[in-house]
């Protein structure tokens, strides 16, 4: 299959929508490749493009994830990348074949989307189409969700976009909140150190996989994973957004913002080939974007429910305040009840929602 045909589907479909933002040129190729860090480090991807009379009208991947599998003792089947037109057979047809390729490698479950994993863009849009989505976030129509709900799938998760407006002044309850915790913690914040990288990313993948442990879908990614996720995000990343919190100088907790360069990417659309590759990457190195994401934050278990979540939070919402005009915190479950509390208390509303599906196999 030529993967690059496979990248530009989605433009394919709908470049004429004006919330659709493209990928970054050769993205998704590198994504699903044999020779990409998911299929070296975790499993197999197999994509297919569905034709009606040579024309291309959709796309899906079937994903076996070992790390997964191993580590849950499962037997899951996952799909991603998933693109169709309005047409239920054709994308029952998709859903088909994703499940008869799983089934036959002994898949019991079918699970998605997942764009290859839980730990890059997941989940089905289902609320809040009215603005392109932030970086790393995922974006497709309105009618998807019928077309996964005919093909017999069923919602299993709820996760949630948050957006946190940054322009008025902190609400004083929140700073008065965070000057008690401030008086009984002993700690201290940095950001992370750029020029050197390969040992703090050692740090945050130890707190990574001792942190987020017990989150649904959760399983331990490997240092080699953050490195090669580390060499994509310096040419976007904003250092000061990424925070460790430390207890006698040792990391305990940590949170990771991104800028939001679907803005940039969105705004070079209408350009192609090359030029949009050039005007992408002019537009990363030499313009910011006026809002950020918070992807993630951990605490180590130790220090859970002693407030250092609320800190960091807290510091991350005031150092994005200071170069940004929006925040969106996402994905957040819906059972997280301590960062959608945190979030609406800075004064943020949800703003998108997402949903993964599930169906046996």
């Amino acid at each position: 299959m030529e993967l690059k045909k496979f990248e530009q589907i989605p433009e394919l479909l709908h470049s004429k929508n004006p919330n659709f933002t493209p990928p970054f040129p050769g993205s998704v190729v590198k994504l699903i490749s044999p020779q990409g860090t998911f299929s070296e480090q975790h499993g197999t991807i197999f994509p297919f493009i569905a034709y009606d009379h040579g024309k291309p009208v959709g796309r899906i991947a079937a994903i076996i994830n070992r790390s997964h599998n191993t580590y849950h003792q499962d037997r899951v089947g996952f799909f991603g990348f998933f693109e169709c037109v309005d047409n239920s057979q054709v994308a029952t047809a998709l859903f088909d074949t994703a499940a008869n390729v799983l089934r036959e490698e002994g898949m019991r479950l079918l699970r998605g989307p997942y764009n290859p994993s839980i730990n890059d863009d997941c989940g089905l849009l289902t609320e809040g189409f009215h603005a392109p989505t932030f970086v790393s976030m995922p974006w497709n129509p309105p009618y998807y969700r019928g077309l996964y709900t005919e093909a017999g799938l069923e919602s299993v998760r709820t996760l949630y976009a948050w957006m946190i407006p940054l322009q008025g002044e902190t609400p004083a309850r929140v700073n008065k909140i965070v000057e008690r915790l401030r008086k009984r913690a002993r700690v201290s914040i940095r950001s992370i150190n750029m020029k050197n990288l390969e040992y703090e990313m050692t740090v945050l993948h130890r707190l990574y996989n001792a942190t987020l442990d017990r989150n649904w879908g959760f399983y331990p990614i490997s240092l080699e994973d953050l490195l090669h996720a580390a060499e994509d995000l310096k040419a976007i990343a904003d250092p000061s957004l990424i925070l460790f919190a430390c207890i006698e100088d040792r990391e305990v907790a940590f949170s990771l913002s991104l800028p939001n360069v679907n803005e940039l990417f969105h705004a070079a659309r209408q350009r192609k080939g090359l030029l949009r590759f050039l005007e992408m990457a002019l537009r990363v190195q030499f313009q910011k974007p006026k809002d950020a994401r918070l992807c993630v934050l951990g605490v180590d278990p130790e220090h859970q429910n002693t407030g250092l979540s609320a800190l960091l939070f807290y510091e991350a919402y005031i150092r994005t305040k200071a170069r940004y005009q929006r925040s969106e915190v996402s994905w957040v479950e819906a059972n997280n009840t301590e960062i959608l509390e945190g979030a609406a208390l800075m004064g943020g509303c949800r703003d998108r929602t997402y949903e993964i599906f599930e169906k046996p196999l």
